[in-house]
């Protein structure tokens, strides 16, 4: 295009040449290319064959591949990997059509597909699927019948905890070759969390210190009953050992016109919509600009962004908006 608006501007073909390091020859060509079709037809064209014409795979063994990526793990196809890489799909092509790829091959024919490069979402072989199909088709909508049926408050409950050795950034940019530093704490701190929370946007919360025991469980379990007093709670647990303690046991049963508490399918956290405010505590702490040097800094933090979380209730709603937990609403 250059060589052309020079041509225009009056510039011989031979100046022209010599400014752009080509030949007179090139030069009179784009001319023509130009006079046929205008400045489209000066458009870079990929030289070669085209893309069809250089699959080394037919149209029939790629839907195949397609296929068999979209609707099987690795090791369902006897493949040595425990998620589709590019030398995974390599070895599946070999295996099946005979055909060795390189890489790079099986990465254009990847991103020809629609297939992207993904972090992993994590799930606990030990979950039973069964189990985790029946809590979703079968116990939990009998939980939200009763809970209704009843005028009882669902509450989602989990417990997690803050360290400071954790929080550091996920990325920032730093010159080629030369590392990202991010500073932290060397002291081994942290702060833990207890939390329940309703998919009407309520968010209730407590801090503690040391080992989840019986009866750090029991104390928060008495302050929710004073912060929801006329009203039953269900209440939805992991497995964790303190939630099935025998102090534990005793204490729910004591207060059973009040509080009842139900379990997930045990190694399933995903179905747990408080898993999402764990999440949020730590991106947003990490996050901070200032972050705290100890113990009592780092309480202030979390203490601080649950109570703003208290007054959002639209953000806690959000939580239950999460592919996994949508089953909830």
């Amino acid at each position: 295009m250059r060589a052309v608006k020079m041509r225009l501007d009056g510039v011989s073909q031979v100046e022209v040449a010599d400014n752009l390091g080509v030949s007179t020859r090139i030069v009179r060509a784009w001319e023509r290319r130009y006079r046929r079709g205008g400045w489209e037809a000066l458009a870079k064209r990929r030289r070669g064959r085209s893309g069809e014409q250089q699959m080394v795979l037919t149209a029939a063994q790629q839907q195949w591949v397609v296929d068999a990526v979209r609707s099987r793990f690795p090791d369902q196809l006897r493949i040595p990997a425990l998620l589709w890489t590019r030398s995974a799909v390599q070895a599946l092509i070999e295996r099946r059509f005979g055909v060795r790829l390189d890489v790079t091959t099986v990465g254009r024919y990847l991103r020809r597909w629609g297939f992207t490069l993904k972090r992993p979402v994590k799930r606990m072989l030990e979950a039973d699927p069964v189990v985790v199909e029946a809590w979703l088709s079968e116990v939990y909508p009998a939980i939200k019948a009763r809970a209704k049926k009843e005028g009882a408050l669902i509450l989602w409950q989990d417990e997690s905890g803050v360290r400071l050795q954790q929080l550091t950034p996920l990325a920032g940019y730093a010159p080629r070759r030369v590392k990202a530093v991010a500073k932290v704490s060397g002291k081994y701190v942290g702060q833990n969390m207890i939390s329940a929370l309703a998919n009407s946007g309520e968010l209730h919360f407590g801090l503690f210190d040391g080992k989840f025991t019986a009866q750090v469980f029991i104390d928060y379990l008495e302050r929710l009953l004073g912060d929801y007093q006329g009203r039953k709670i269900i209440l939805i647990c992991d497995n964790h050992s303190t939630h099935h303690a025998k102090l534990v046991k005793e204490w729910v049963a004591a207060h059973a016109k009040r509080i009842e508490l139900c379990f997930l399918p045990a190694y399933s956290p995903q179905l747990n919509p408080d898993e999402y405010l764990n999440q949020d505590v730590k991106r947003h702490i990490r996050a901070l600009p200032e972050r705290a040097t100890d113990k009592p800094g780092l309480k202030d933090t979390l203490a601080s962004f649950l109570g703003l979380r208290v007054s959002q209730p639209d953000v806690v709603r959000n939580y239950f908006k999460a592919p996994e937990v949508q089953y909830v609403s």
